[in-house]
């Protein structure tokens, strides 16, 4: 019951008391790699962390209005989207498409760890390898156990 709220409150981009939100602006993903400097860090602080990229723009993906989740599951499929977190250290963390989210309109990609990665780690670079183009995305960055719901800052 709680995670529709806080999908929601990442999704507004509402900042909670304290550094729990942090706003972001939607930004377009292009084929091929794309890299995306961070303003703000993102942690792995426990097993399950995961990313979700929310296409808010989906006139290019020939979705209709009728069957949405199942045009943009046939649009978007398993493995057309994948990113990699790195940290000042070299440490990184490869994150493969694992499912799908949908959120009052929104429709969400959600990548997963693909390989354990080291807790408590500090990421600083967002690398997407995308074989599809996406408009308008907004990064959620999910901490499985933690409270933090991080909108991702893409530093424009």
């Amino acid at each position: 019951m709680m995670w529709p709220l806080i999908l929601y409150i990442g999704m507004l981009g509402f900042s909670p008391p304290g550094n729990d939100g942090l706003s972001a602006a939607p930004f377009d993903v292009e084929t091929g790699q794309q890299v995306v400097e961070l303003r703000e860090p993102l942690i792995a602080r426990t097993e399950g962390a995961r990313l979700v990229l929310f296409v808010r723009d989906r006139s290019d993906l020939g979705i209709g209005e009728n069957n949405v989740i199942r045009d943009f599951e046939t649009a978007v499929p398993p493995g057309s989207i994948a990113a990699t977190l790195t940290g000042a250290d070299g440490e990184q963390l490869a994150l493969s498409h694992s499912d799908y989210s949908f959120f009052r309109g929104y429709l969400g990609l959600v990548l997963t760890e693909a390989s354990a990665a080291k807790r408590g780690s500090r990421y600083q670079h967002l690398e997407l390898d995308s074989k599809i183009t996406l408009k308008g995305v907004r990064l959620v960055w999910l901490d499985r156990q933690g409270r933090r719901v991080e909108d991702v800052r893409p530093s424009l």
